[in-house]
């Protein structure tokens, strides 16, 4: 559970921006590559559960741990059959309308015009078609269905063996603990995430003393794919472990415990309407003629349709946010992707972890009757509710000329062509900004207007500008990078409020699925659970990601625009 969650949930949705960058891809689409994992879930999980409680269960876990390892192998397949990513600081245009003299910069070029000769468009340039790099988002989705393959018995078997192998009074803490395990893989996900990003893409190919970028740079790239094939060693080393426990937990006559003692000691607290008779029966669900049957169980069985309800509105949250909380973090507070991932995880090791060990403390402890454990739920779900509106919390956009401030003499937000700059014809595939003297961010050199470039170390500063109305400061009228503000000062007044509000989230998980396995008899509890988590994932983990990544994509103010073709790729800039 560890090593799905800071895979899946850690890894993969660390690097949304990221792989959005790399491939050219659209938030949206981004989406759909985290909703593929559910997908697959969706489509095995009642089948599994239905068959597979019958089966060995640990050896069927330990298939799908060899199958997580084959889907992390699929998903870093992309890195090593592409190109180096390309990290020009500006690109050739078809129409070249200044002179190409020695020291002046060329703002359609990008460089010194110099040196230009000597200088490649390297990579995945327009001379190998950049815009299939977008195709790509079909391997990530099969790998995701893979990776789903693999995760569907752990988490439906998998927490069945462990309610199977504790008394009725601790399954709870248990549980508790297993879901607090689903936080703590994310997290370290995340937080490994963020140091991954630090490394450049392609540091396994070349010298990356050679690139002139950091990592709050918009064109920065990082290793996306290390943390998959970390994640897929582990998986593989898994495999033998899993297929070495046995079907079921043996007798032990001096602690008195074994699978088969603890679900005599369980009494489900199980509506008799539901058929709860029948399910005693001795072949009950042994055939798939009982396949309806015990789904009609399910359907009657009021308390299990009301949880499952609460669980997929709550699953439509939590996975539009494991999505894209990074990204929200990076947009709305002007971080980098890696600092966004480093705080991301900072909310959910307290909140998440905490939410879910506490839930099953109290349980236990007060040992809670289910009316009693539905009403805590009510309880936590009316505190997230007092604490949402922290979302409202943001800091402004940075003010970029063209785009959220008019650019000198004008009113027009059209985009970063201006009056200024119109004898140029600048690119908009690449995020090359640069700070006026005037306090407002450009686009790049070239919609800033400037012609002259001067090079001092790794710095670059500009002149000659015709967007910039104030005079030059020590020689220069722009500089590379965003202009640094001190005005926004709200993140960690979020990273407080909204870690309490994830923690109430979390401290309902645990109580419903105490409360599922006992309102179902014995011998349809793992198959109620499968079902339960069919529809979790149908109404709620997959179309939360696409319904917020839909969402964010609205709010875009400045799409890329690819140079090779004039497609749209990813968005550079959103309205915060």
């Amino acid at each position: 559970i560890f090593l799905t969650g800071m895979f899946v949930n850690g890894f993969i949705n660390v690097s949304i921006t990221t792989l959005e960058k790399r491939f050219g891809l659209r938030s949206s689409e981004a989406g759909v590559i985290s909703v593929g994992y559910d997908i697959a879930f969706c489509i095995l999980t009642m089948f599994v559960t239905y068959f597979g409680s019958r089966s060995h269960r640990p050896r069927i876990i330990s298939v799908g741990a060899f199958l997580l390892g084959v889907g992390g192998l699929i998903f870093s397949l992309p890195h090593f059959t592409t190109g180096l990513y390309s990290f020009e600081e500006g690109f050739a245009s078809k129409i070249l309308m200044l002179n190409r003299t020695k020291n002046i910069y060329n703002p359609i070029l990008g460089v010194n015009s110099q040196s230009f000769k000597a200088r490649k468009y390297h990579g995945d340039g327009c001379a190998s078609g950049a815009s299939y790099l977008s195709n790509y988002v079909y391997v990530f989705i099969f790998a995701q269905l893979i990776n789903g393959v693999g995760c569907t018995p752990l988490y439906t078997l998998g927490l069945a063996v462990i309610e199977d192998s504790v008394p009725k009074e601790s399954a709870s803490l248990y549980l508790g603990i297993g879901n607090a395990a689903s936080i703590f893989g994310p997290v370290l996900g995340y937080g490994l995430g963020g140091v991954v990003l630090s490394f450049w893409v392609d540091f396994d190919q070349i010298d990356t003393s050679n690139v002139n970028l950091t990592p709050s740079d918009p064109r920065w790239v990082g290793a996306w794919w290390l943390g998959t094939m970390i994640s897929m060693a582990c998986a593989f080393l898994l495999v033998i472990p899993f297929a070495g426990f046995p079907a079921q937990q043996p007798f032990t006559h001096f602690l008195n415990t074994g699978t088969a003692q603890f679900r005599r000691m369980k009494n489900a607290e199980v509506d008799k309407t539901t058929g709860g008779e029948v399910a005693k029966e001795e072949n009950f669900a042994k055939s798939y003629k009982d396949f309806p049957k015990a789904l009609m169980m399910l359907a009657k069985n009021k308390t299990y349709v009301f949880v499952t309800l609460a669980d997929c509105s709550e699953a439509i949250l939590i996975s539009g946010f494991t999505t894209f909380l990074p990204k929200i973090i990076e947009s709305e507070f002007q971080q980098s992707a890696g600092t966004a991932a480093l705080v991301a995880g900072v909310i959910s090791i307290p909140g998440g972890m905490l939410g879910h060990v506490l839930a099953g403390l109290i349980i236990k402890c007060f040992n809670l009757k289910t009316a009693n454990i539905l009403k805590f739920n009510i309880v936590c779900c009316l505190c997230v509710c007092a604490l949402s509106p922290s979302l409202l919390m943001y800091c402004r956009n940075r003010p970029v000329a063209g785009i959220t401030i008019p650019y000198n003499n004008t009113n027009d937000l059209g985009g970063i062509m201006s009056t200024c700059n119109a004898n140029c014809s600048c690119q908009e595939e690449f995020y090359i900004p640069v700070c006026g003297t005037d306090g407002i961010n450009y686009f790049s050199a070239c919609a800033a207007g400037c012609n002259e470039h001067i090079e001092n170390g790794t710095d670059s500063y500009y002149n000659n500008c015709s967007c910039i109305s104030t005079p030059s400061n020590n020689g220069w009228q722009a500089s590379s990078g965003h202009c640094v503000t001190n005005d926004c000062n709200s993140l960690g007044a979020f990273l407080g409020v909204f870690c309490v509000c994830v923690m109430f989230t979390f401290m309902s998980s645990t109580p419903s699925l105490v409360v599922t396995f006992r309102v179902l008899p014995q011998r349809i509890r793992t198959f109620g659970l499968g079902v339960q988590w069919l529809f979790i994932r149908a109404l709620g983990s997959i179309p939360g990601p696409i319904m917020f990544g839909t969402v964010i994509d609205l709010t875009c103010i400045l799409w890329q625009k690819r140079i090779c073709d004039g497609s749209k790729g990813s968005c550079w800039i959103y309205n915060s």
